[in-house]
């Protein structure tokens, strides 16, 4: 039997709410499902809630480890919106990509995850969490605003680096009211990198770690737009903090027992790097997508990193607890 991928998406639209925007393109979906296609699998693409649920749950339980679910949907608004897919999956048995339910809630949640990680050793800004009952900054300024729980820059301009109180009163409000729970970190002037991880629990490997250069000091939601996207990655990164940089994401990757991928933002203070995040379904353009272009650097290809996904995904479901609950209740 030939194994067969889905891929379970919400498909960017530049129409559709500014929520949307972590949501991939169309063109990344065609261009992954010719890649898959082209690796030996069937391909479907699902984007419906309802038809992604049905056909998972109408595949013949001794077919399904034969399945494979690539989980690209973020969804909006809700703090579970990246676990939708692994939590069904996990629930019937069925295999995805990337991390659990569990790693992917708490990913989405800032401030929780630089709570935990913190707490392991991993060096974070000092960050507070507010919410509409917090009338002035929590601590001196300057000070940097963020959304807790989205990606992609969403809610993030030139004008969340707070160096006022007038600054406060203008900026933090409007985001609570449209985010609900404002991240606020004090801020970090130096430059972004980024890095990935590949693996499962007890074997991971991170990438080459790249700064990401943008227009202005501020990684913006204009930045990361599919529609203008400007940034670029230096892999010219000292050996030292690359070093540092590579352990610490895998120790993350180990601590949060993350599955498949991860990608992690850090940023630096007097040339030491800080976490800023960390992103358990990154993006998977070869275009705009930083993961995929981390994975090239070392001259693997873009098919080589999806097919190495994907088989990540399958020794998860062969290997991993979480699924024996299912696994036993369908003999």
């Amino acid at each position: 039997m030939k194994r067969t991928v889905i891929l379970a998406c919400d498909v960017y639209d530049p129409n559709t709410p500014e929520l949307s925007q972590e949501w991939e393109s169309l063109d990344t979906i065609q261009k992954m499902e010719t890649t898959i296609q082209n690796l030996g699998y069937e391909v479907a693409v699902l984007s419906n809630p309802s038809e992604i649920a049905s056909v998972l749950s109408g595949i013949p339980v001794n077919e399904r480890d034969q399945w494979m679910v690539w989980n690209l949907v973020e969804g909006y608004h809700s703090p579970n919106r990246e676990a939708y897919i692994p939590a069904l999956c996990e629930y019937l048995a069925v295999p995805h990509t990337g991390s659990s339910a569990s790693v992917q809630t708490l990913t989405l949640d800032k401030y929780k995850t630089k709570l935990l990680l913190k707490s392991f050793g991993i060096p974070t800004a000092d960050f507070w969490l507010v919410d509409a009952g917090t009338e002035k900054p929590p601590a001196a300024l300057p000070l940097f605003v963020k959304p807790n729980g989205e990606g992609s820059s969403l809610g993030i301009g030139e004008e969340n680096l707070i160096q006022t109180h007038k600054g406060w009163e203008k900026v933090v409000p409007t985001l609570l009211k449209k985010f609900h729970l404002v991240l606020v970190e004090s801020y970090l002037s130096g430059r972004e990198l980024t890095i990935g991880v590949l693996g499962n629990k007890g074997n991971y490997s991170a990438t080459a770690p790249a700064y990401v250069d943008y227009p202005g000091f501020v990684y913006s939601n204009l930045v990361k737009s599919k529609e203008s996207f400007v940034e670029s990655l230096d892999f010219a990164v000292p050996t030292e903090l690359t070093i540092s940089l590579q352990t610490y994401a895998i120790q993350i990757a180990n601590i949060l027992g993350s599955s498949g991928y991860l990608r992690i933002d850090f940023k630096l203070e007097n040339g030491f790097p800080y976490l800023l995040e960390v992103n358990a379904t990154p993006g998977f353009s070869p275009v705009y997508s930083t993961l995929p272009l981390l994975w090239e650097k070392a001259g693997r290809s873009y098919s080589e990193l999806l097919n190495h996904c994907l088989e990540l995904g399958f020794s998860e479901y062969e290997h991993h607890h979480r699924y024996n609950y299912a696994k036993e209740k369908n003999l």
